[in-house]
């Protein structure tokens, strides 16, 4: 088993620059959001083949720390990205689910989305935001935004609460993709849209080039095969799991890694696994896989995944508030202690 490193709050926080003149317009789309919210924007990745392998590995769905008046915390989250980036984490996903993206403003999300972009400007660690929305025009608007911060990569859900057809999904995620020269990632998790994402669809957006990879989080390993299928026909197509404990099993059907909340608390573990994978060996990559799956408990202990992971991280002292936003429930340390014990992780 791995030793967990602890999270070290000396690293200075960075100062904020001033916003880009061509990011105004975007903003302005938004009469809700505040002109202040200003970054610099940098070069942009204009052609998506650059894309192609930097989305692998392990990437973080950033938690969101809230105030005990459910404010944002952004010190918090700001450290804890930093935390994240000192471990070498493949990449961080702002405005995921386990970030409870939707009890979220968009002028919080594209407040986050400012921090993140703050935060890696100078890291090689792929930089994603969600722009799951109901509405595909308010999904495309971020994607653009996300485009002018730098950002690496959008990730969309299906649009929830509706039921949706293959068409008109079709035309959702053709509208993100068409909408920003960012790599879109496509996000199955039908548990909380109610619009599962049909495999032929999924081949027909990357057949396309309309979508460069997907996030599966369904517990299915028939349709995950689906979706590893597709890879085979084209390679270039990232196949990411949500579910931690898919993950050892996506890297060894041919998989590129995962989008797994636990590497927020974690995430020395799930970069050990994915050294281990690279390197073959299997005695080593079995002890961390079971050391995961274990961890993974945590989630039907808990309210929430984002419930699991905070109250999970008072554990390692890490820069995370424990306070999920309603309706969500907070869960409490005390949850979690018995399967981190099991899993080795505390003492």
């Amino acid at each position: 088993m791995i030793a967990h490193t602890t999270y070290d709050s000396k690293r200075p926080h960075r100062t904020k620059p001033p916003l880009a003149a061509n990011i105004r317009p975007l903003i302005a789309a938004f009469p809700y959001i505040s002109v202040h919210r200003e970054r610099t924007v940098l070069k942009c990745k204009q052609d998506r083949e650059v894309f192609i392998g930097m989305l692998r590995g392990i990437i973080v769905p950033l938690v969101s720390s809230f105030n005990e008046d459910f404010s944002l915390d952004l010190q918090s989250m700001r450290a804890h990205i930093q935390y994240l980036l000192s471990q070498g984490v493949n990449g961080i996903f702002v405005n995921a689910s386990t970030s409870e993206f939707f009890s979220m403003s968009p002028d919080e999300q594209i407040q986050i989305m400012r921090l993140a972009a703050e935060e890696l400007e100078d890291a090689s660690s792929a930089l994603v935001t969600g722009v799951t929305s109901n509405n595909t025009e308010h999904s495309v608007k971020l994607a653009k935004i996300a485009q002018e911060m730098n950002f690496d990569a959008v990730v969309a859900a299906p649009p929830y609460y509706g039921a949706f057809g293959e068409e008109a999904l079709y035309q959702h995620f053709k509208a993100i993709a068409e909408g920003s020269r960012l790599p879109l990632i496509l996000y199955d998790i039908p548990s909380a849209t109610g619009n599962p994402l049909p495999p032929s669809l999924v081949e027909k957006l990357a057949k396309e080039n309309l979508a460069a990879g997907i996030k599966v989080t369904r517990d299915s390993l028939t349709y995950l095969l689906d979706i590893l299928a597709i890879k085979e026909k084209y390679p270039s197509f990232s196949v990411l799991v949500g579910f931690d404990h898919y993950l050892p099993t996506n890297l060894l059907l041919g998989g590129d890694g995962g989008i797994v909340a636990g590497a927020n608390v974690i995430p020395s573990v799930y970069l050990a696994l994915m050294r281990a994978y690279e390197q073959g060996d299997m005695e080593a990559f079995a002890g961390f896989a079971k050391q995961i799956a274990v961890f993974s408990m945590i989630y039907s202990r808990c309210n929430s995944f984002a419930g699991a992971i905070k109250a999970a991280a008072q554990w390692f002292q890490l820069p995370v508030n424990l306070p999920c936003r309603p309706p969500l429930l907070t869960d409490e340390p005390a949850k979690v202690e018995e399967i981190l014990l099991r899993a080795e992780l505390i003492k």
